[in-house]
């Protein structure tokens, strides 16, 4: 005789299983690089503009200074990762350049074709100086973002290129400057971003010694400098509180101020001198501008 079905009424019912709670992202820490402390340092409302209102997409032109540095940059990271000297001619080195040329920000062909020359100039150079390298260093890492844990926030740099010597292991910063002609050992201690990149490459690889060059390329010079252990425990502790500074910051209670050595040159002048004129200021006057 079969036995009776059980219904579905009749079963007991299980549990629902506990749902586990969705997985709590930690918040992002805030980033600062040398560019933006230096905005910091030179006009407060300038950060405000640049980095807490992202204005700058809106203001900012086209330079041929930017355009120029950028393809210098951009060929030199090709020459290094492709092999350096050894590997590339000169010629194929212009070659490169070409490939990588950005025409915005020039007034006009002749304008650029000025830069191009003298691009093709100062490859010609870094090139032999790169050969007479070759025996005495090799190329440790190129267009390299290090970061940096300080507590609040991290501190970045985005580094040119880094060589390590073959002699003692020693970690050589390599920045290029497209524009300068010359440069000394003072320049270099006193850059903002040399110093932090030198911080940040020690604290990477904290048993080589570290030291930092600036290559002006137009004028095919270097000066180097170096920090102590005293100095960068020294320099990190002043980059800790200058972030905290800018964190504990109310910006929009920053408001624009006329700076000689600054609005000149800033993109966003225009905004400022609205604000100025709202004003009844006498900006021009502060400034030093004819009115």
């Amino acid at each position: 005789m079969p036995r009776p079905r059980k219904s579905a009424e009749s079963k007991p019912e299980r549990p629902a299983r506990p749902q586990k709670p969705p997985a709590q992202k930690s918040p992002r820490k805030p980033e600062f690089s040398p560019t933006r402390l230096k905005t910091f340092l030179a006009c407060p409302m300038m950060y405000r503009l640049e980095y807490v209102e992202r204005l700058g997409r809106f203001y900012h032109r086209a330079r041929a200074g930017y355009a120029f540095g950028s393809t210098l940059h951009q060929t030199l990271q090709n020459f290094h990762e492709s092999g350096g000297s050894e590997a590339v001619s000169a010629e194929q080195l212009v070659e490169r350049l070409e490939a990588d040329w950005q025409s915005q920000g020039y007034r006009d062909a002749a304008h650029e074709q000025a830069h191009k020359e003298a691009a093709v100039r100062i490859l010609a150079t870094y090139h032999a100086a790169a050969a007479e390298r070759v025996d005495t260093t090799r190329t440790f890492l190129t267009e390299k973002m290090l970061k940096w844990d300080l507590g609040p926030f991290l501190l970045t740099g985005r580094i040119d290129r880094v060589d390590e010597h073959t002699a003692d292991g020693a970690l050589e910063i390599v920045d290029y400057k497209s524009g300068r002609l010359d440069v000394t050992e003072e320049d270099v201690r006193g850059t903002l971003a040399m110093s932090i990149y030198q911080l940040l490459v020690k604290r990477h690889w904290p048993d080589r010694r570290v030291f930092a060059t600036i290559h002006a390329l137009r004028g095919g010079v270097t000066a180097s400098a170096s920090y102590g252990d005293e100095e960068l425990a020294a320099l990190e502790e002043d980059v800790r509180g200058l972030g905290l500074l800018i964190l504990e910051t109310d910006f929009q209670a920053v408001r624009p101020v006329p700076l000689p050595h600054v609005c000149p040159d800033c993109d966003f002048l225009p905004l400022c001198t609205r604000a100025w004129k709202r004003e009844g200021r006498n900006y021009l006057g502060e400034l030093g501008l004819p009115g």
